[in-house]
């Protein structure tokens, strides 16, 4: 699992390393100098650790092509695309780790991170927490493998993750207005965590009571939540969940993966021309990419198009699949794709886990799909 949360990683990072606003970002962590101690990847420069290891979250998320641990059918949250670039970063700058010492941080930041997430009970989508997991956990997942690499003992450990505390943030507001900011989250957490590990190691105390105390992290980011504790520590050590990760087969936001498995299913049943309207049936979830629904019908740039359900629908509709050039900042504003898009309705459902799209042709024909619970790249349908 760790192994190929690295290859996954380091693969979109390159790909990522080529998309908008990646120049500025290496131009950005290169122009303060500092010891040349990790590699930007996809590029011939290097940065100290902390800076490269920003670089590298952030292409890794460029594209939405990342690793995603699934707490149900209905959405997932990613990790190893800003704990892998951050172990690796780490490994490099200290030089003589070994590729059992890499995979064992992965491995471990990982897990952890997924134990944090897995305690909470009740749903965590934007429509019940302005908190971005996703970002959020990362703070923690990759502090804890940041520190394994650099060898911190107990005590250092937990100083680190209560310095990362009092950093730790990660939220939505991105996805609304299609910025660039969004997929630097996860850089920030990653460059965060660097500080915190090093702090740690230069006796710096952090906060030891970071996750169960008055002020700590599910009372600030979770307040209306159930917490289970002891769920964090069941079967540490023997059931690692970095195994259970599953990988995107779409670039653009999860929550469309399992709409997107159902127009696959029912698109070769009728001609494009004859489609009057497409009725999407699904889960809560589905909010942060059907609303508000203006700028979800009419995205503004490529960024915009990566979290639009209307707009990847119609990609999928017209060309069979969903692809990294559907997110051309002058292909989002073709005419006949914004036709398509504006055929699309959503009905958001409570307690609904399943996905089903209906096609209206102009006849009066529909043609419904069988329910998706399963998107393809959960680990449960996982890309090959």
């Amino acid at each position: 699992g760790a192994r190929r949360t690295l290859l996954w990683a380091v693969a979109t990072a390159v790909a990522g390393s080529a998309a908008d606003g990646s120049d500025a970002v290496t131009r950005f962590v290169t122009a303060p100098g500092g010891h040349p101690d990790a590699t930007i990847i996809g590029t011939n420069a290097k940065a100290p650790a902390a800076a490269a290891a920003f670089a590298n979250a952030v292409f890794a998320k460029a594209h939405e092509y990342e690793d995603k641990y699934w707490l149900d059918s209905t959405g997932g949250f990613a990790m190893g695309f800003a704990i892998a670039p951050a172990v690796l970063a780490a490994a490099e700058a200290v030089g003589g780790v070994s590729g059992k010492d890499v995979l064992t941080a992965i491995a471990v930041g990982v897990d952890l991170q997924a134990r944090l997430l897995s305690a909470i009970r009740g749903e965590i989508s934007p429509e019940w927490t302005p908190w971005n997991s996703t970002y959020l956990f990362c703070n923690y997942g990759a502090t804890i493998a940041v520190g394994k690499v650099l060898g911190l003992n107990e005590n250092q450990m937990l100083d680190a993750l209560g310095l990362i505390h009092a950093q730790a943030c990660g939220n939505f507001q991105g996805q609304m207005e299609g910025v660039l900011g969004i997929r630097m989250q996860g850089g920030f957490a990653v460059r965060n965590a660097f500080h915190a590990v090093e702090l740690a190691r230069n006796g710096i105390s952090g906060a030891h009571q970071f996750l169960s105390g008055r002020f700590g992290f599910y009372k600030i980011h979770f307040p209306n939540h159930t917490v289970d504790y002891d769920s964090i520590l069941d079967g540490l050590g023997e059931n690692f969940l970095g195994a259970k990760l599953g990988f995107k087969g779409y670039p653009c936001g999860v929550v469309a993966h399992p709409v997107l498995d159902a127009v696959r299913q029912i698109r070769p049943q009728f001609a494009l021309d004859k489609l009057a309207s497409l009725h999407v049936e699904g889960s809560p979830t589905l909010y942060i990419m059907s609303e508000p629904r203006e700028r979800r019908l009419n995205p503004h740039n490529g960024i915009d198009a990566q979290f639009s359900l209307p707009w990847v629908v119609a990609c999928t509709l017209r060309d069979g699949t969903l692809k990294l050039s559907h997110f051309d900042d002058k292909l989002v504003h073709d005419a006949g794709l914004r036709a398509l898009a504006h055929k699309v309705t959503v009905d958001r459902q409570d307690g609904r886990e399943s996905v089903i799209v209906e096609a209206r042709l102009d006849d009066g024909t529909v043609i419904r799909s069988e329910p998706v619970t399963f998107c393809l790249g959960h680990p449960n349908n996982p890309v090959p």
